[in-house]
Formats: C-alpha cells, sequence, structure tokens
C-alpha cells in the first residue's frame, strides 16, 4: 500500500476554470503541508494539460459518464494500490464514480474512503439523498451557496461546508509578465481611465450592463476605455453590442490574459458586474493589488467586499447605478485608493491560501 497521505482530486470538465485552476494550487499547498496528490481527470482535457506543465501528478481517465465501467475499475485499482485518505471531487461524474469505487473498495475488505464534493453552483431544489449519505462533504465557496443547498430542511447543516477560495497573493503581487503586446499596443492608440473586467464571456456576468452604463460614464469621461478579459459563447453579441453603441473606439476584447495581475496593474478600476455569482475571484485580486473595485451585491460577492470600507457594491442590472459609480471612482480617485488600500488587508486575512489549505485539511481528517 501507498502512504496514507495521499489525497486524489478527480474532475470530468474537458475545459479549465477558476474551480479547476483552484484545484491545481491546492494540489502544491497540501504537497508543501506534506500530503501527496494525485489528479485524475479526462485525457486530452485542458486540466491534464495544465497539471502536466505544472509538474502536477495526473493520470487520465475517461470518465464518460458516472456509470463507466472502465473509469470505474481504473479508478478502483488506483484507490487499492495508493489507498488515499480522500478524494476531492469537483465534477458530477466523477464524484459519483468516486463514492461508488469508495462504496466497492470497503466490500473488498478495504476501507470507505471520504468523498468531498466541490460544488460552485446550485440550481433548482437540492435533493438530499445525495449529500445525506453520498459524499462525506459538500465544500461550497460562500455561505450564500450554502443557503441556497439549505433551503432543503432535509440536508443536514453539518454536511454543507464552506471553504473560502485561497489565492496565492505572493504570486499575484511578484508577477512580471507584461501584458500582452496587442494589449499593450490597444491601450497605448487609447489613452485614457482603464475600467478592467476579468469573466467568462456569458450573459450572468454582466458585461452589457457596464457597455450600457459606458454610454452614460462617456458623457463626462469621453476617453474612458473598458478592457474585457476572457472568452466564451457570448463574443459575437458582446462584438455587436459594441458596434451598436458605438463604443469601438472605448471597448477592447482582450481575449484570455493569464496571469491576471498585469492588466489589473494598468487599470484604474475593476469591476465585476455579475447578475449571479456564487463568490468571484476578480474582485479580490484587485483589492489585493490596490485596485478600486466596484462588484455586484449579489450572491457571494458581499462576503469578498466591505461596502463603502473596501469598495462599492451596486444593485446588479441597474446600468443608471453603475454609471454613477464609475463616475464616483473617477471623480474621487483618492478616496476610492483609500477603500482599496483597506481592501488588501481584508482579503489577504481572508483568502489566503494557507487559510484555505489549513480547512481543507481539517475537512479532509474530520
Amino acid at each position: 500500500m501507498a502512504s496514507s497521505k495521499t489525497i486524489f482530486f478527480t474532475d470530468s470538465s474537458m475545459n479549465i476554470g477558476g474551480q479547476e485552476l483552484q484545484a491545481l494550487q491546492q494540489m502544491y499547498a497540501l504537497q508543501a503541508a506534506g500530503f501527496k496528490t494525485l489528479l485524475l481527470c479526462k485525457p486530452n482535457s485542458a486540466l491534464l494539460q495544465r497539471a502536466n506543465a505544472l509538474g502536477l501528478a495526473a493520470i487520465p481517465i475517461r470518465f464518460r459518464n458516472a456509470f463507466h465501467i472502465l473509469s470505474f475499475r481504473q479508478l478502483l485499482l488506483l484507490v487499492r494500490s495508493k489507498d488515499p485518505i480522500a478524494i476531492v471531487s469537483h465534477g458530477s461524474h466523477d464524484a459519483l464514480l468516486s463514492v461508488m469505487v469508495s462504496w466497492w473498495a470497503a466490500l473488498l475488505g478495504g476501507r470507505r474512503i471520504p468523498v468531498l464534493r466541490v460544488k460552485t453552483f446550485q440550481h433548482g431544489y437540492p435533493l438530499f439523498f445525495a449529500y445525506n449519505h453520498l459524499f462525506s462533504k459538500t465544500l461550497t465557496p460562500s455561505h450564500h451557496l450554502r443557503s441556497l443547498f439549505l433551503a432543503n430542511r432535509s440536508i443536514k447543516p453539518n454536511k454543507i461546508e464552506v471553504l473560502y477560495p485561497g489565492i496565492d497573493f505572493s504570486g499575484l503581487s511578484q508577477s512580471d509578465n507584461a501584458l500582452p503586446e496587442h494589449v499593450k499596443g490597444w491601450l497605448a492608440d487609447h489613452p485614457g481611465p482603464v475600467i478592467s473586467h476579468g469573466a467568462i464571456l456569458r450573459g450572468e456576468k454582466g458585461h452589457r450592463i457596464i457597455l450600457n452604463a459606458l454610454v452614460e460614464v462617456k458623457k463626462s469621461f469621453p476617453t474612458v476605455r473598458y478592457l474585457i478579459a476572457g472568452e466564451g459563447q457570448d463574443r459575437p453579441l458582446l462584438e455587436a453590442e459594441i458596434k451598436a453603441l458605438g463604443l469601438e473606439d472605448n471597448v477592447y476584447l482582450a481575449g484570455i490574459l493569464h496571469p491576471i495581475a498585469p492588466l489589473l496593474n494598468a487599470s484604474t478600476l475593476a469591476v465585476l458586474p455579475s447578475l449571479i455569482e456564487p463568490l468571484g475571484m476578480f474582485q479580490i485580486e484587485a483589492q489585493y493589488l490596490g485596485v478600486p473595485t466596484i462588484a455586484s451585491s449579489v450572491g457571494g460577492i458581499p462576503e469578498t467586499i466591505l461596502a463603502r470600507e473596501t469598495g462599492l457594491m451596486v444593485e446588479p442590472g441597474n446600468v443608471r447605478a453603475w454609471a454613477d459609480a464609475i463616475c464616483w471612482v473617477l471623480e474621487n480617485p483618492i478616496e476610492a485608493k483609500e477603500m482599496a488600500d483597506r481592501g488588501r488587508a481584508f482579503v489577504t486575512d481572508k483568502f489566503s491560501m494557507e487559510r484555505n489549505t489549513a480547512e481543507l485539511i481539517r475537512m479532509i481528517e474530520a
């Protein structure tokens, strides 16, 4: 048998986003704390490619569906050979397979491996059985999301725990990467204050709210710029909206920017105008880097900003309120920067990688 300090991470997604990047950071942090980690994810997935590039141990498993026999067999063999103390599952197919493998391993004379289910969303009404009986714990990134699960009073409260994301703030502040040349070139050709927004290009992220607010902001600040970092299905819709509103000289779709720190360091202010958001990361990183921040008062976002103390909060979808908030920051740079500076201490304490790792270890060993 392998060391009892091994922890499996599983994910059946082909794509990579904040949740997947967080898992890779946790693997690094757990290794530094003396644990062994192993990532199990789909062949040819973006997550597998990133893990390989980072030198993290990873094995491809197809995870075709929750009852895929070949994936079940491969995972069972890995569990029996490496004897993990826990499995941290991020996707639905891999989570259910992990539970079945845990039970089967126990039937074969081993022990039932705890399966921790990471959930960053909840649509509809949650059924109690999976959360009470299949998973040892379900981990949510905010108290807001936890409350959505507990709307079903049959779900045991001790089965749903909040694990705030951990951010490698040292890596964020030490980033010496420059903006890509195409972004630097556009900014040089379009001088003026910069509003930055890092998020997938999808309706609930609120890009259209800022575009429409920008029409009003331009009346007082004609050279204002809105730089959007990210890709997604709504790019053609946003391109059409930018043209329809006459904002071609004010808005730039920069694509995915990694790391995000160079963009934030070039920003006058950062926005997160989401209509739905379990927690959000962009506004946390912005506060850490001392960038004045405006975010929607929705979902888990209020857990990341102290309104009027570390940043501004605006009603989601209210174009007029967003325009007013942006203008206030641009008109009051000293007060806005003082709020941002207070935000650094706030987010450093609440969202450090050290705190996240300690909490995750506690939940795994409970």
